[in-house]
Parts: structure tokens; C-alpha cells; sequence
């Protein structure tokens, strides 16, 4: 998966997923408040695009890997 702004993509696998940067540099070199505003109201954009897309894994993941196991509390007596 990758944001709007192609900087950041998600990484998922038995252990979870996480969020990784494609660049070392997120922002251009801002000169005024409002290009620094712009700049981070993006990333923050991108990142909750990122956030979205590991809640969907981690629920898919979580369903395929246990779909059909016996629970801990199946052996016990209700």
C-alpha cells in the first residue's frame, strides 16, 4: 500500500504489520508557515491512509490465521 504522497507503505506478516518510509526526506525545505502546514496536514493524511490499511491486514490476518482453531476455553466446562 502506498499513501497519496508515495513516502511511507506497510509491511504486514505473521507478527503483525507496520508502517516503513520509502525516503529519508518527508518534506520539501519549507520556507513559510503555510508551506509547513501543507507539507505535514499531507504526511498526517498519508500516515492515517497507512493506519487504515494495517487495521485491514491485521483483520484479515487475524481471521485466516485462527479461522478454525480450537479456542483455549473450548475444553473447559460451562
Amino acid at each position: 500500500m502506498t499513501g497519496i504522497l508515495d513516502k511511507f507503505y506497510i509491511e504486514h506478516g505473521n507478527q503483525g504489520a507496520r508502517v516503513m518510509s520509502r525516503s529519508i526526506q518527508l518534506t520539501r525545505a519549507c520556507i513559510s508557515d503555510s508551506e509547513i502546514d501543507g507539507d505535514i496536514e499531507m504526511l498526517k493524511a498519508d500516515l492515517d491512509a497507512c493506519a487504515r490499511e494495517m487495521k485491514r491486514m491485521v483483520k484479515i490476518n487475524r481471521g485466516s490465521l485462527f479461522e478454525g482453531w480450537p479456542s483455549a476455553n473450548d475444553d473447559k466446562v460451562r
